[in-house]
């Protein structure tokens, strides 16, 4: 039977009036100020206070000064590495119905640094592979930081920005932990994958002042051309190389940053001091083809949940994977890692996303909002 709309609730009530009591719609009743006076005393309902943060902004309040940024999350993950600071991150939960390409994913994590101050946050996400109403993103939702004692969302921030930064950071906290800058010639970087993820992997290394050379390829029609016209524009003296897959040469640092579901790098392709793999996010993605050499030595990776997905999910069910050599983030900001020279087994580090990494970045975007 076909419902009676006119017998539904009004959906264009503003929810309050200018006297400040809620707007409700009774049926077959008059307006009464008396009654919505009541109704209010017995309701006691109060707006919450909410900052929203949307992409462009994420963007230029981190992007501003990105050595900050940068330095906040070595601190922070060199505070729980050294325990003064207290972490609850419970595995990531992602949602994905039978035969659904896509998926949502809720990530929270309270955070209490070791100046005291609590930072609770969690990000529901959804994985948008269809693109048709949200076009040409791949992550879509909100990233949520609550007020400390009464747990309501003070700050709400687009999450498809914030994610990919916070993503592409790990290659320059992996760079900067497991590869010698002390080299004045600088490093040579090959980027796979020249999508958002690609960009800020490589803006924060840039940033650091330690890359001489980029090779970049993607296989997406004109992405490579406009990454390459974007990061020339921003460091003019940087020497950019396009590139095809099979043309990519020996280079001290290669980041992946695709949406592949097939392996993507094995060892024999060419060599490399360090491998970060960044783009094989939920079980249907592959970076990296399963190497000996690998599996032999430490494995580094954001959180340890990251077994749970990509190229680690596949590896470890072909034969499980020791948690002793699962190095994480904070383990790895205190560790004196000796760093590999050509020749040697490249290092790996994978990360798969974190909500450590979406706290940090949520807190710092929060004091910087307080400053401005």
């Amino acid at each position: 039977m076909p419902t009676d709309k006119k017998s539904l609730p009004s959906t264009n009530n503003p929810g309050f009036s200018s006297s400040g009591h809620p707007n409700f719609a009774f049926t077959g009743q008059t307006d009464d100020s008396a009654l919505h006076s009541h109704l209010a005393q017995v309701l006691r309902i109060t707006p919450e206070p909410l900052q929203q943060i949307d992409d462009y902004s994420v963007h230029r309040l981190i992007c501003e000064d990105l050595s900050a940024y940068l330095d906040y999350l070595d601190q922070g993950l060199q505070e729980i590495g050294r325990g003064t600071a207290q972490l609850t991150l419970p595995p990531k939960q992602l949602f994905q119905q039978p035969g659904e390409s896509g998926d949502f994913r809720v990530m929270p994590c309270v955070r209490t640094a070791a100046d005291g101050r609590v930072h609770k946050t969690v990000k529901l996400v959804g994985t948008n592979r269809i693109g048709e109403q949200v076009p040409d993103q791949i992550t879509v939702g909100k990233a949520n930081y609550l007020h400390p004692q009464e747990n309501f969302i003070s700050h709400q921030f687009d999450a498809c920005l914030l994610s990919s930064i916070r993503t592409g950071a790990c290659a320059a906290l992996a760079s900067k932990y497991l590869l010698n800058h002390d080299d004045q010639a600088g490093l040579s970087v090959a980027l796979v994958g020249a999508g958002r993820v690609g960009y800020y992997g490589l803006l924060c290394l840039l940033n650091s002042g330690a890359v001489a050379s980029v090779q970049i390829c993607d296989p997406t029609p004109g992405r490579t051309q406009n990454l390459t016209a974007l990061i020339g524009k921003q460091w003019p003296e940087l020497s950019i190389e396009t590139s095809t897959y099979p043309q990519l040469s020996a280079c001290d640092l290669l980041i992946l940053a695709t949406d592949s579901p097939e392996p993507v790098y094995k060892p024999e392709d060419f060599a490399t001091r360090l491998v970060v793999s960044l783009g094989a996010d939920c079980v249907e993605q592959r970076e990296l083809h399963r190497h000996q050499q690998w599996l032999d030595q430490n494995i580094y990776v954001d959180t340890a949940d990251s077994v749970s997905f990509g190229d680690l999910h596949a590896w470890n069910l072909q034969q499980p994977l020791a948690a002793s050599r699962l190095i994480d983030l904070p383990q790895l900001s205190i560790t004196n890692t000796d760093s590999p020279n050509h020749g040697q087994p490249s290092a790996l580090f994978v990360g798969t996303g974190s909500a450590l990494m979406d706290n940090l970045t949520m807190s710092y975007l929060v004091a910087r909002i307080g400053q401005n």
